[in-house]
Parts: C-alpha cells; structure tokens; sequence
C-alpha cells in the first residue's frame, strides 16, 4: 500500500526577474515502511518538493496532487493541514537551532507539540516528552528535558528535534538534510537512530540529502533531481550498480573512494542552471559529457532503462548502457555501503555515445 503518491507536481515563484521554477512535473509513489532517498545538488528542488507537500511554500503556484492514505493534501484546508501536519507527517529540518526556540526548554517544546495534537495533560505529555528524549539516546532526560537548545550539543539538538518530530507517532517522517551540519560520527549516529527507530515503529521515511553515501545506507529507493525535475529513479541496489543518466553517474565519479585510496576527483563541470533561465531542451546538456544534438532541442521525458523494474532516466541516451565497469563494480559498492561515500564511476566502453537514437 502506498503512503504517498505525487502526481505531476509543479512548484513556480513569481519574481521580478522572473518566474522561478522550483519544481517541474516530479511524481513518485512511496510505500508505508519504507524509505525514500532524494538527492542532488543545492538547488535540484528536492527541499521545496517536500515543503509544498506539507503546505510550507507560502507564495507559490502549485498544480498537481499529492496523496496522503488518498488525501489530497494540496487540496486541503488550512486547518486539515495543520492537523495532519505534526499528529501524521513531521519534518525534521537541517538546522534544529532554526527549529527548536532558544527563549523555551526543550522539554516545553516536546510537550507543546504533544498537547496541539492531543488532549493528554501537561505531566502525561511531560512524561512522554522523557520518554522521547530517552529514545533518540539523550542521556539523562529526566534532567536534560529541562534544558535550553544552546545548553545541547549539534547532535543532541538533532536528536531533539527527532524526538519532537516523533512525539505524535506520525506515519510519515521527512528529514531534509537532518545530517549535513554534523560530523561524521554523530551523522552515523543519527542515520543508525532513524534506521533502528523505523524498524520498531514501522515510520515511512523521506530522507532529502545532497549525500550519496546515507542514500546507500538508509534509501529503499531513489529519486536524483536537477533543475527542478527527476531525472533518474531506481532502487538503491540498482542505482549504484546500474545507473544511466550522465548527472547520477557524475554525482557518483565526483565523491572520494573508499579508506585512504588517492584517486583524483571528478567534479561535474559548470554549475547548476538559473531556474528562471532553464535551458532549452535537456537542462543538464551544458555540463553534460554524452551531449547530443536532440539533447539541446528536447527535453527528453522519464523512461524505462535498463532492465530493473521501475528503473526510469531522463535522458536520451540508449536505454540499455547502464552499469559501470565489470572490474569496480563490487568495490563501489562496497565502499559506499560501507563509508556512506556512495562513490561510482560509470565507464561506458565501446559506445557510440555521439550518435543520435532512433526515436
């Protein structure tokens, strides 16, 4: 059964330089239990994808639909939304010191969200909010539910803001960056917390990173996004192992190998497109390697590559060169599972990339 379903969803803010397209047509169906990894670079729209969803995108002209157990939830009242958003679907964001208030105890804030969604007294809230802070791994939460944010550490603050995020036992978590301004150890931490907190309270994730290495470790599936769209779509197996699109393949080549091996990185050239000025045709083609002709005059849609089901690229080339070379493709895999680095070359060897498919 499926927990989320977005259809053809489209986000767009009007500026005076322009009209900013920040999402563009992006569909995906999540399954409950399971856990979705969005990645790309700053930009891609993988954060306003999911602020939209949850009615955070004040300003914005949104079409399409995104489903919730059947419910619309673009279409929703202010007040239907704001009860879902908190007691069913909770979002845990990038920095907690932008979330979590520094004039209120933590515990307070716990308790707060608690009360907005259930009618429980103060102490029984209090208590659950204990209870929280002793799951996610908060020592001494007895005492510490009484300290202020700037009294925790980075990782306890995140630790806090799960704990809040789990207070009303919601069926669907988002995380939008919850580890990027951590260190690696307590990034382990935490992806090992969320793991081990779905597999006991059976919560459908959401996690939005620019980190290939977490997807590898935590994604059932994943959506790669650039300019505003998805532009590749796979199992987490089949995309480390199988990927097609020239930006996941530079995603992959552009991050550090296992342990200390010295290898030169690959960076992607140029930068992300203007997304008032997107390109015409493929928006990746001017930083792509495998450009094409058709690539600078169509846009190509997503289609079935390779063999995997629900294995989808936007890109025009051939649909069977996915996979990276024979020789790497173990180790890839391994260092990405095991360092959370996700590093993959893709090698296309003996292909006529220059050449324009058949439509």
């Amino acid at each position: 059964m499926n927990r989320l379903e977005v259809k053809d969803l489209t986000v767009t803010f009007p500026t005076a330089d322009g009209l900013v397209q920040a999402v563009r047509g992006v569909s995906f169906e999540l399954e409950a239990g399971k856990t979705l990894g969005i990645v790309g670079e700053s930009g891609s729209g993988k954060s306003v994808t999911m602020q939209t969803i949850i009615g955070l995108t004040r300003g914005a002209r949104v079409s399409g639909q995104a489903l919730f157990e059947g419910q619309d939830l673009l279409a929703m009242k202010s007040d239907d939304l704001r009860h879902v958003r908190g007691a069913e679907i909770s979002m845990i964001f990038q920095d907690p010191l932008s979330s979590l208030h520094p004039y209120y105890r933590v515990g307070w804030q716990i308790v707060e969200m608690i009360r907005a969604h259930q009618e429980v007294s103060a102490r029984a809230a209090r208590l659950r909010a204990v209870e929280l802070l002793r799951l996610v791994g908060i020592p001494q939460p007895e005492r510490r539910v009484d300290d202020f944010p700037h009294q925790f550490s980075g990782g306890m603050r995140q630790r806090a803001m799960i704990a809040m995020a789990l207070a009303n036992n919601p069926k669907l978590l988002i995380a939008d960056e919850p580890t990027t301004a951590l260190d690696v150890t307590v990034q382990a931490q935490i992806i090992d917390l969320m793991q081990s907190l779905q597999k006991e309270l059976g919560t459908t994730i959401i996690m939005v990173t620019h980190d290939l290495g977490v997807v590898a470790d935590i994604a059932d599936k994943v959506i790669v996004m650039y300019a505003g769209r998805a532009v590749e779509e796979a199992d987490r197996r089949t995309l480390f192992y199988r990927a097609h699109h020239p930006y996941t393949r530079g995603l992959m080549g552009s991050l550090p190998g296992k342990g200390g091996t010295r290898e030169r990185l690959n960076p992607i050239a140029g930068q992300p497109p203007s997304l008032i000025r997107i390109p015409s045709g493929c928006p990746f083609h001017p930083r792509c390697p495998f450009v094409m002709d058709r690539c600078l005059r169509e846009e190509p849609p997503l289609l079935d590559v390779g063999t995997e089901e629900g294995h989808q690229s936007a890109c025009w080339l051939p649909p069977d060169l996915v996979g990276f070379d024979r020789q790497v493709d173990a180790r890839r895999w391994t260092a990405a599972e095991a360092d959370r680095t996700g590093r993959a070359r893709v090698l296309a060897k003996g292909r006529a990339l220059t050449a324009e498919p058949a439509s």
